[in-house]
């Protein structure tokens, strides 16, 4: 019985940890705010259309960006944080149609 209980916080534990928490408004892979590098999983987007800077990856297609996000055509290709309506930005950014990269066609991302 001890092993079980053992066993099932460790899950928990470990799935905690696969919360989402590294996209989105607040999220250091995709989407959080930042003024430096240090601040993200990967990159910082600072200045032009990423006010407060924003935490992103570099991307070919959209498989190379994490789940909630797409990769667009702006700095040969970065992941921004997708959204359907403005308020599902944070705030400075506004809900847009950007060119993706890799395949034709715009994706709704939050940029400035």
């Amino acid at each position: 019985m001890a092993r079980i209980l053992i066993l099932g916080f460790v899950l928990v534990v470990a799935l905690g940890g696969c919360s989402g928490d590294s996209v989105g408004n607040d999220g250091s892979t995709v989407g959080g705010p930042c003024t430096s590098s240090s601040q993200c999983d990967s990159e910082c987007q600072l200045g032009g259309d990423f006010p407060q800077g924003v935490c992103t990856l570099r991307c070919n297609t959209d498989e190379d960006c994490p789940g909630g996000s797409f990769c667009i055509d702006k700095e040969d290709g970065i992941c921004l944080l997708g959204c359907s309506i403005p308020s599902d930005c944070r705030g400075g950014y506004n809900c847009e149609g950007k060119t993706n990269k890799g395949h034709g066609g715009d994706s709704l991302v939050c940029v400035n």
